[in-house]
């Protein structure tokens, strides 16, 4: 069974809001589980989409634009993005029983045990490869952006000169009429 986060963990884990998870939840048509009761709960895939969702809006993205992509990356690495990955190190810390947070497992002698399955270098060159793929889907998207403006650039450009040659049409058909009255 995959583990199921709470919303407080999945702010913990991401930085981001909770009101701002729901306003990506339905901007971005993402589709969050609920429990029994209609409460949202979080997988890692959740999670990790909301980290790299964020990561893009930190690049400038618009939520339109990674709307676009999110299909595009679920495709670029199906295998990272899949249900039951881990969550980063670091990205989600658990409350002992004092409030206090804790980085994972401990042992009776008070010393940090490594957290069962998680493997550092396999899923470390996963995240360099979705790192690269990440980055060659924005650098396309932001290409793509910069096309399409110059494009409206020269479109206007031409407009105006268009508006410009009518305009000294105008005036100079204007000139020629007032000398025939005279």
């Amino acid at each position: 069974m995959e583990t199921r986060y709470t919303v407080r963990q999945a702010t913990d884990a991401t930085g981001v809001k909770s009101y701002v998870l729901r306003y990506w939840e339905d901007e971005l048509g993402l589709h969050i589980h609920r429990n029994e009761l209609g409460h949202r709960y979080y997988t890692g895939y959740d999670i990790q989409l909301f980290l790299n969702i964020k990561e893009l809006k930190k690049k400038g993205l618009q939520l339109r634009a990674i709307r676009d992509m999110i299909p595009r990356m679920e495709l670029s690495v199906p295998e990272f993005l899949g249900e039951g990955q881990n969550i980063p190190d670091g990205a989600l810390q658990e409350k002992d029983a004092s409030g206090e947070k804790e980085d994972g497992p401990v042992s009776s002698q008070g010393e940090k045990e490594p957290e069962a399955g998680l493997k550092e270098e396999p899923q470390s060159g996963k995240i360099l490869e979705f790192q690269a793929i990440l980055e060659r889907l924005i650098t396309q998207e932001l290409q793509s952006k910069n096309e399409e403006e110059e494009r409206c650039r020269s479109l206007d450009l031409a407009i105006r000169r268009q508006q410009s040659a009518r305009r000294e049409a105008a005036a100079a058909n204007e000139k020629k009429g007032r000398r025939r009255h005279r």
